[in-house]
């Protein structure tokens, strides 16, 4: 499914185009996102819970049920697979909440607007999709650019705290509807 291309955006009070598309998740991609964020750098900065590709296939595959509690989509920029946004711990009874997670591997297009353009459009569709009034996001201290990413895109800071050792920020955007 097609959820965005070459439509104009406005990024940075200016107009982009952008050929983005954000595509429904397949087992080669799990397998490809395993792979490509195994990167360090990638390592440093995002909250990986997921310890080896096994887990990553069982999760995939949990996430096709249809009482599953994550949904997710992979971001395609000029046709490429570039990175995967999705949102975990859905809880339509209780909470009204879900998180979200989203993670551009291709480090060449990071601070390109990739990332806020994918999250504003799967915001809308999580919304739509989900009965639930909030969305919440946790990132490092360290992470300028989700930082970044999150407050351009509506979240709003509620707590930093400190767990494993590493300094974190929870973020949450309230739906609009």
């Amino acid at each position: 499914m097609q959820a965005a291309s070459k439509q104009s955006y406005s990024a940075f009070g200016r107009k982009i185009f952008m050929d983005l598309m954000l595509k429904t998740r397949m087992r080669d991609h799990v397998q490809l996102f395993w792979e490509r964020t195994q990167d360090e750098e990638i390592k440093r900065l995002f909250p990986f819970s997921i310890e080896s590709m096994e887990q990553a296939f069982i999760l995939f595959e949990e996430s096709l049920k249809e009482d599953a509690s994550s949904y997710g989509k992979v971001i395609y920029f000029e046709g490429r697979y570039v990175g995967d946004i999705w949102c975990y711990g859905i809880d339509e009874s209780n909470e009204k909440m879900a998180m979200l997670s989203a993670v551009i591997f291709e480090k060449a297009l990071w601070g390109k607007g990739i990332a806020t353009v994918a999250v504003k459009v799967f915001l809308k569709e999580v919304f739509n999709k989900y009965d639930i009034e909030k969305i919440g996001a946790f990132t490092y201290s360290n992470n300028h650019g989700s930082i970044g990413l999150l407050e351009k895109t509506g979240f709003e800071k509620i707590e930093t705290f400190v767990e494993d050792g590493i300094e974190s920020i929870y973020f949450e955007i309230q739906d609009a509807g």
